[in-house]
């Protein structure tokens, strides 16, 4: 305490008339510390009473219920005693958070979200004891504690709940930052700048997308300074708009805790196969689903095995809307396209192709079981991956080279040499194999991204999402850390109409042969 109050008779010749306060200032010293002798009591039970109304009317946004935790936690941890104005570096540690909040726009951010203007214009009167009552300093000092928490929160973990816009990622399952423990140790340290690099996420995609935004900011000022403001500030506020989404949808995502992963970016129309451990990419073109009919679902799921040769289990909807209609006109039309009738084992019957050459999913199947039912898949409908646009599925995904996602899947795992795989690929006889260790796959939906070659791309808003995102970004407001951790994913998230209607696995069905036995050709 003794510190601060020092630093605020030393500040007052600068800041008021250096006549007046040249008089008093010595005496205001030892005046100060007694005052706060007698009243740090009070400020503890001013502090009290803000914590137990979860409420500090200096802040735009007065309620943090949903920041309560954190702040009551680092208060307890300092026994509810001022945390930034009774510090040996208050003004440089004050001033440092006016710095990360100004710079909020980096992140995709407004300052003014976390109150910026306000503690700003008040930090001069609390200097100068012009407002250092026990309520004063109580306010003052929780008010940039809560601004604080709110702003790490933010670029930790979001602002806007992936799953209320249909985002089916798997939410952390436990806090990933202990705000409370950096924030109190950043204070002491005097390290408060270094907060921000703390909290917000360590994807390279996300610092990518970080730089990207600042190269954009001052592009657009010297676009508005410029005589073609008109022409070229909407198509640079429009990209800096798809940068700020794709942060913030980054900022969902946990932590890929595995060498290997793969990454589709639906409106991109391409797959990405990572190997850190490599240091080796694979990048594919994909066909995703119709934008209209049957939306990709975003997900994230573990591929546990890769069928050679699959047979492909007709969904009810696409027997009933595609298939029944042909073969009630052409009986022979099952035949035709190496299909053949199954049934459950509760008597309802189904159909599915078997492997060969005219098969749907081509000779290819990834599995990474997921509540829609979607997989990665070969097809003998190549000529599509030629379109810009690709969205032709039902909602599965479908690989130009699977070949090749097949081997960066099966390359580090043992008995699986290029040569078996090739083996495995012109062989006619459906096979199954279970991956030793699972690989985590993320259909991903960003407008825009970093592909290969450190190459910034932006990409058409195909399935509509970036809007729902923005209007859920505004107004600005808390979000609980449920909507961003949870135990277990939820059963049934706000699924659209569009997704996939989820299919079988053979496990489930018993065959009756068809009739007409055809070779099986790859």
């Amino acid at each position: 305490m003794s510190h601060f109050l020092a630093a605020r008779s030393f500040l007052k010749p600068l800041l008021l008339s250096y006549a007046f306060i040249a008089s008093v200032s010595f005496h205001r010293v030892g005046y100060a510390e007694d005052f706060f002798s007698s009243t740090s009591s009070s400020v503890t039970q001013e502090i009290n009473t803000i914590l137990t109304l979860k409420k500090n009317t200096l802040l735009t946004r007065p309620a943090f219920d949903f920041r309560a935790e954190d702040v009551e936690a680092l208060y307890k941890s300092n026994n509810n005693a001022l945390l930034w104005l009774a510090n040996a570096q208050t003004e440089k540690n004050i001033n440092d958070v006016f710095a990360i909040l100004s710079n909020a726009a980096a992140e995709g951010l407004n300052p003014e979200d976390y109150s910026l203007s306000t503690l700003r214009q008040k930090f001069p009167l609390i200097l100068l004891d012009q407002q250092d009552s026990p309520a004063d300093l109580a306010a003052y000092d929780t008010a940039i504690t809560i601004s604080v928490v709110r702003y790490l929160h933010d670029i930790h973990y979001g602002r806007a709940a992936p799953h209320s816009l249909n985002f089916g990622i798997k939410l952390r399952t436990q806090k990933t930052v202990n705000l409370p423990e950096l924030i109190k140790s950043a204070i002491a340290s005097g390290n408060v700048l270094q907060l921000v690099a703390s909290a917000e996420p360590k994807l390279a995609q996300y610092q990518q997308l970080r730089a990207a935004l600042a190269t954009y900011r001052e592009l657009l000022v010297n676009v508005q300074n410029g005589h073609d403001k008109k022409n070229k500030a909407p198509k640079l506020q429009q990209r800096m708009t798809k940068i700020s989404l794709a942060m913030e949808r980054l900022r969902w995502l946990p932590e890929l805790n595995s060498e290997k992963s793969i990454i589709v970016n639906i409106p991109a129309f391409q797959l990405w196969g990572v190997d850190s451990g490599n240091d080796k990419t694979v990048n594919l073109k994909v066909v995703v689903g119709k934008a209209q009919k049957n939306q990709t679902p975003v997900l994230m799921a573990d591929m546990r095995f890769i069928e050679f040769m699959p047979y492909w289990n007709v969904p009810p909807s696409i027997f009933q809307k595609e298939i029944l209609p042909k073969w009630s006109s052409n009986p022979g039309y099952l035949a035709s396209q190496n299909m053949e009738v199954v049934w459950l084992k509760n008597g309802k019957m189904r159909i599915r192709q078997r492997p060969g050459g005219k098969n749907a999913l081509g000779r290819l199947k990834f599995i990474f079981p997921n509540p829609y039912g979607v997989y990665l898949h070969d097809t003998p409908s190549k000529s599509l991956f030629g379109r810009s646009r690709r969205d032709f599925s039902h909602g599965c995904v479908r690989v130009q080279n699977p070949d090749k996602l097949a081997r960066f899947v099966l390359g580090m795992q043992e008995g699986w040499s290029p040569e078996r795989i090739e083996n495995a690929l012109n062989n006619s006889v459906h096979s199954q194999t279970t991956l030793k260790t699972s690989i985590p796959v993320l259909f991903f939906y960003s407008t825009a991204f970093y592909e290969q070659n450190d190459v910034l791309a932006f990409y058409e808003d195909i399935y509509g999402l970036d809007a729902p995102l923005l209007a859920a970004l505004s107004p600005v407001s808390d979000l609980p850390d449920s909507a961003f951790i949870t135990s277990e994913m939820p059963e049934k998230i706000n699924t659209p109409a569009s997704t996939p209607t989820p299919e079988l696995d053979d496990s489930q069905l018993f065959s009756t042969p068809s009739p007409v036995i055809e070779p099986l050709s790859p």
